[in-house]
């Protein structure tokens, strides 16, 4: 694929802190349509595998090669959570290989939600279809550790305060034209919140039931949903400084929230 501002093509990677630069690639020469979300294949001299595969071939990706670090200084015991005493190292990820040894990193382990019935979601996947299939909407989180079933917390796009990084209740220029073509007046959060704005009440309901029909299992689908009267925010601290979402902060922030989709289970 290639960027649109240039000809330079734009090229899956894997990288984090503890290797020094990358260690899959998507080569131009092999990307294919369908292999866009694959992380691609290992650099020379590098290995990955993934460990405790479950039926899908889903499980712990491990990697091993030169670029990966020695381990942390003066701390054994973290270094050897870290990586085994052969030097593979657990990144935490949940992924899988494809029988052509493309990686495809599906998301961080300690992010897995485990429902009252045992069974593990992966939220990141439905979070990014969400946003896709409804364009007004900025942050999802989706919940149900020990519930029955899936619900999200949504946020929709404000401004941001550039003096103090704080969101404001003024929906951002592109959320106020999205509210035009849906043939709504809205400008700000609290005319949708309060008001009860119908008409983009009604399209994020319909995005959400799109996105439950993709949905790959009836646990995967969000079965309610509710938009919070504040955008996220790093000041705020609803987000890191690389603005990744903090999900154990958001829960304990939203934790009425949180409960009042469930309030029918005690």
């Amino acid at each position: 694929m290639e960027t649109r501002s240039s000809s330079w093509p734009a090229l899956e990677v894997s990288c984090c802190v503890p290797w020094a630069g990358g260690h899959e690639i998507t080569l131009a020469v092999s990307l294919q349509p369908w292999l866009c979300a694959f992380c691609g294949k290992g650099l020379p001299n590098t290995h990955t595998k993934v460990k405790k595969e479950n039926e899908k071939c889903i499980g712990n990706i491990c990697i091993w090669g030169r670029n990966i670090f020695m381990g942390y200084l003066n701390d054994k015991e973290g270094t050897q959570k870290m990586m085994d005493c052969y030097g593979w190292m657990n990144t935490r990820d949940l992924g899988c290989l494809d029988v052509n040894g493309f990686l495809y990193v599906l998301g961080n382990v300690k992010d897995l939600i485990t429902l009252s019935s045992g069974e593990k979601i992966n939220p990141r996947p439905i979070e990014e279809r969400v946003k896709m299939q409804i364009p007004i909407v900025r942050h999802v989180m989706v919940v149900g550790q020990d519930a029955p079933y899936l619900c999200a917390l949504l946020t929709l796009k404000c401004q941001i305060n550039s003096e103090t990084g704080e969101p404001r209740t003024a929906l951002t220029s592109e959320a106020v034209a999205f509210c035009r073509k849906l043939k709504s007046q809205s400008t700000r959060l609290t005319d949708i919140l309060h008001k009860r704005d119908p008409v983009v009440m009604e399209f994020i309901s319909q995005g959400i039931k799109a996105v439950n029909a993709g949905a790959p299992s009836e646990s995967a689908r969000i079965i309610k949903w509710a938009i919070l009267d504040t955008d996220f925010s790093v000041g705020g601290g609803e987000l890191g400084i690389t603005e990744r979402l903090k999900r154990v902060a958001v829960a304990k922030m939203y934790q009425a929230e949180i409960n009042d989709f469930y309030e029918d289970f005690g």
